[in-house]
């Protein structure tokens, strides 16, 4: 589940429009998770991953607990 990065990027952006290119910051798993993301999605593409989920909502595709947390979250 990635609302929890969701809300990292969230929190350091300012907003919920992550950039499309944005990825984890990674390289070493302590970097990674210094800086407060799980070493495990050290370089997740997650502007992409968030552009994909919107254009699924926009679809109508998509699970209604995955619009909850997306719409909590504000990224929807």
């Amino acid at each position: 589940m990635l609302s929890p990065p969701g809300e990292r990027a969230r929190r350091e952006h300012g907003d919920p429009k992550v950039p499309f290119t944005y990825r984890v910051p990674g390289g070493g798993d302590q970097t990674t998770e210094a800086e407060g993301w799980p070493a495990s999605l050290a370089g997740f593409p997650l502007g992409q991953w968030i552009a994909d989920s919107r254009r699924i909502y926009a679809r109508r595709d998509m699970d209604p607990d995955r619009i909850a947390q997306l719409k909590k979250l504000g990224m929807i």
